[in-house]
């Protein structure tokens, strides 16, 4: 019942948006869902909710990926947002209108960008920036000095920005490299006997819905924190994690909107990481394995770049 009332305000939301003139000027930015479920619902109410009241962008709602578009809106678009990477693929094949991606992973922007080279596609991936990891390791384990990281197909590529980004904060990295999910645990007792602490990154292989569970467990019998990317992992068990939420991403995709755009020159952004986040701590897993944890408002505070140097 209370998502149906939320859907309902959204509605009314949207038809006062569609309502109200456009302004000489104005940016017409169309918004397309890949799914109609919680977390896209969740951005396309908050970016709505934030430019309630700009007369410099005016919104319309194109859609999902698993409805019937609407052509004339997209054709007349000035930009059209792209909500996760079914939507964005989609409108590639068959917008000339720039598109910015959102609540996408910058791997799968950077493959889509690579189908659709003809494409005007930028993005605003929920990749956070690695130092920003490596910043909440040093405040949630400031004696940690040995990250362990277990790298899939996908996330290998990421082993050098890693390595890099832990030596500027002193830390030493450890990896382990698997191709598939039998050579999981095996991969991940090596890396818990030589680490303090195991960092998980973005891949499909390595980290999913199925490979969760293990790895949760097997650190905690090793009593090894993990640092997670979601919240979803924090409530599953992992110490702490940083992440953007929905409306963290609709904030900064708000901004760029009413920032230097205009109708006629629209500058999308190629690959931007996450302007705004939030830290997330599980404070019942962390006093198991006896790791005294700030709450999550210090936390972040610390981990805010402006704040490290």
């Amino acid at each position: 019942m209370v998502k149906r009332i939320s859907w309902f305000f959204a509605c009314l939301l949207w038809t006062a948006l569609l309502s109200l003139p456009v302004s000489a000027g104005a940016i017409e930015a169309a918004v397309v869902l890949s799914k109609r479920n919680d977390i896209q619902s969740a951005f396309f109410e908050a970016l709505g909710a934030t430019l309630a009241t700009s007369a410099s962008v005016h919104l319309v709602d194109a859609g999902s990926a698993g409805e019937a578009l609407d052509d004339a809106a997209l054709k007349r678009a000035d930009v059209v947002i792209a909500v996760g990477a079914e939507a964005a693929d989609l409108l590639a094949a068959r917008s000339s209108v720039p598109i910015l991606a959102v609540l996408i992973s910058s791997q799968n922007l950077r493959a889509l960008q690579m189908r659709h080279p003809r494409t005007k596609l930028g993005g605003i991936v929920l990749d956070q920036p690695l130092a920003r990891h490596m910043r909440l390791i040093h405040a949630t384990l400031p004696k940690a000095t040995r990250v362990g990281v277990l790298l899939g197909p996908q996330s290998v590529a990421m082993r050098p920005a890693l390595l890099d980004a832990g030596v500027k904060r002193g830390l030493t990295l450890n990896f382990e490299q698997i191709d598939d999910t039998d050579g999981l645990l095996p991969a991940l007792e090596r890396l818990l006997e030589s680490s303090d602490v195991i960092l998980a990154v973005p891949d499909p292989v390595a980290y999913s819905a199925s490979t969760a569970r293990p790895i949760l467990l097997t650190t905690y019998r090793y009593r090894r924190p993990l640092i997670g990317y979601s919240q979803a992992y924090v409530t599953a068990g992992a110490i702490a994690a940083v992440y953007s939420a929905p409306a963290d991403i609709a904030r900064q995709v708000a901004e760029w909107l009413v920032g230097s755009q205009t109708p006629v020159r629209i500058e999308l952004p190629t690959a931007d990481t996450p302007r705004y986040f939030s830290v997330g701590v599980n404070q019942h897993v962390a006093r198991s394995l006896m790791v005294p944890l700030p709450d999550s408002a210090l936390l972040a505070d610390m981990v805010d770049k402006r704040r490290q140097p």
